[in-house]
């Protein structure tokens, strides 16, 4: 009886999305620690494998260029870790509410920080704004992306400390825009691509650039003028060691503090260093299952379900990913504001899948398989190769479908072929592979129904799926129009709550962003969104002895 109960809640969970308390966590309380005491100064070395081909941050999107540049220079606002926004160079982050949003989205107002210096001691104001937008718009420039700048329709500064900038149409996204700001008094009239500046930058960030000495390490020093405050650090050395073992060596040895962007077969590896812990946290990387819809088996959203419960996500995350990953209970980045916390990913329940495989009008046959009217159900799943952990993921995925009767067949393919012919020309059953999210809600691109690869939009859109469904169309283009933001939150909430119902794609896991650190070493927090694991390295810290 109380087997048949937990299967019975397990399915109200699915088909009625009543998930708010399905999940089987027990949180006991415990005694918080002692908190160290931060020691004043100090130097840290951030371990890297990988060397900046340029420091100037609108001109490169390697990881390197981004971390250093999260040093030296500011941009307007920055998510922190919890996926939150927070002020930076303006004094306050824009939203209706403060009036730095106008009613249709489409006028946003900026009020800046009025005690912003360079590095150079030369002022900060609204025309290095300005200057930074029309540096990125000049055709001439060789810039990493256009994307939200080319929907400025203008921009003035009618003092030194507001900015007013007037899209064409309401941007959701506006605030991802002018995460880097650069000075006009140092690159105007500057060759952007050849200028000095790009091996020796200024920002207004919190620590200033010192020297490169190339294939070895970049040494920065505290910005005493920071405008947060006073980085706690003296020093920083971001330090170049292209070789993994070598890296993992000086970790060993203690001559590196920290390394970030960890790849998931050296967790093990790291865990076991004394002097060091590892922190991680859910970047925007979506593991999923895309399921073809105009696929017969597949039309059915209780055959869909039933493949979802059948996965034993925390199983593949263990193995697979040596537990760093976090299970998905949606398309939303967990850390984001519009993911619903109410919407706990699924536990396996191999009875429950069976149970809606038999409502749906399927019997196992005797070799265990499912099947109706003549038809096995039995899938393909393509994904890419030379990829250990998906080689893995699909080996456990094949057995744990196989005990609740669904036959799955592995076929690997290489990357190129996966994204330029197969996953738009759907000619796919299943699919499994990642996709990076971005810091704003808007999955219209996934999940619109005009974004259905085919003719009609020369097969660029990315509802690889197929998913149909007039309610989240409606709700999609809803959201883009709407600037109130707890009215945006609850669409995007109504719209996993449908895609739980409807499944389009499985989901599975986050990957994760895993960082080594020190143990004497405080405040790191490893940030997935774009503002990067180095976001609030002025307050990094040595534990006093």
């Amino acid at each position: 009886m109380v087997r048949q109960k937990r299967i019975g809640v397990i399915l109200a969970c699915v088909v009625l999305l009543l998930l708010t308390g399905c999940s089987t966590d027990n949180k006991t309380k415990e005694t918080p620690a002692k908190q160290p005491v931060a020691q004043k100064g100090g130097k840290i070395v951030y371990g890297s494998l990988y060397e900046p081909a340029t420091l100037n941050p609108l001109s490169s999107d390697m990881v390197s260029a981004h971390e250093v540049a999260s040093l030296i220079f500011s941009g307007l606002v920055y998510m922190n870790d919890k996926g939150e926004w927070q002020p930076d160079l303006a004094s306050d982050v824009p939203t209706l509410q403060n009036g730095g949003v106008s009613s249709d989205g489409r006028i946003v107002t900026y009020r800046l920080r009025n005690n912003v210096q360079w590095h150079d001691g030369k002022p900060f104001s609204a025309e290095d704004v300005i200057f930074t937008w029309r540096l990125i718009m000049n055709p001439r420039n060789n810039v990493i992306s256009r994307d939200g700048y080319d929907q400025i329709a203008s921009i003035e500064a009618p003092d030194k400390t507001t900015l007013v900038v007037r899209f064409r149409e309401y941007y959701p996204s506006f605030l991802n825009l002018f995460s880097r700001i650069l000075p006009k008094h140092l690159l105007e009239g500057a060759d952007f691509a050849k200028a000095p500046f790009n091996r020796a930058p200024i920002g207004t960030g919190p620590f200033q650039f010192v020297e490169w000495r190339m294939a070895e390490e970049i040494n920065l020093k505290a910005n005493p003028n920071y405008h947060l405050g006073k980085p706690v650090l003296d020093t920083i050395s971001y330090k170049i060691i292209p070789d993994i073992n070598i890296l993992l060596t000086q970790i060993k040895a203690g001559s590196v503090d920290i390394i970030g962007n960890l790849d998931p077969s050296l967790v093990e590896q790291a865990r076991a260093i004394d002097a060091f812990h590892v922190v991680m946290n859910p970047t925007m990387v979506w593991e999923h299952i895309d399921l073809n819809l105009d696929n017969a088996r597949l039309q059915d959203a209780r055959v869909r379900q039933a493949i979802s419960l059948a996965i034993d996500r925390q199983a593949i995350i263990a193995e697979a990913y040596r537990s760093a990953a976090t299970a998905a209970a949606a398309d939303q980045w967990p850390v984001s504001w519009a993911a619903r916390s109410d919407l706990t990913p699924l536990a396996r329940n191999v009875e429950a899948a069976k149970e809606l495989l038999n409502q749906a009008g399927w019997r196992q046959g005797v070799d265990g398989i499912f099947a109706k009217d003549g038809v096995r159900l039995s899938l393909s799943l393509i994904t890419t190769s030379n990829n250990k952990q998906r080689e893995t993921a699909t080996r456990l995925l094949s057995q744990q479908l196989r005990e609740a009767g669904v036959e799955l067949t592995p076929r690997f393919i290489e990357i190129p072929a996966l994204f330029t012919d197969v996953l738009p020309g759907r000619r796919f059953e299943s699919a499994l592979y990642a996709w990076y999210l971005g810091p704003d809600p808007d999955n219209s691109s996934l999940w619109h129904s005009r974004n259905i690869p085919g003719p009609s939009n020369a097969y660029k859109g990315k509802n690889y799926s197929g998913w149909r469904n007039a309610e989240v169309d409606r709700l999609l283009d809803q959201a883009a129009r709407t600037v109130e933001a707890d009215s945006r939150k609850q669409i995007y909430y109504r719209i996993q709550e449908l895609y739980a119902q409807e499944v389009p794609a499985i989901p599975l896991y986050f990957h994760s962003n895993i960082g080594i650190v020190k143990k004497t070493v405080l405040n790191y927090r490893p940030n997935a969104s774009p503002a990067g694991n180095l976001w609030n390295a002025w307050q990094w810290a040595h534990a006093a002895k």
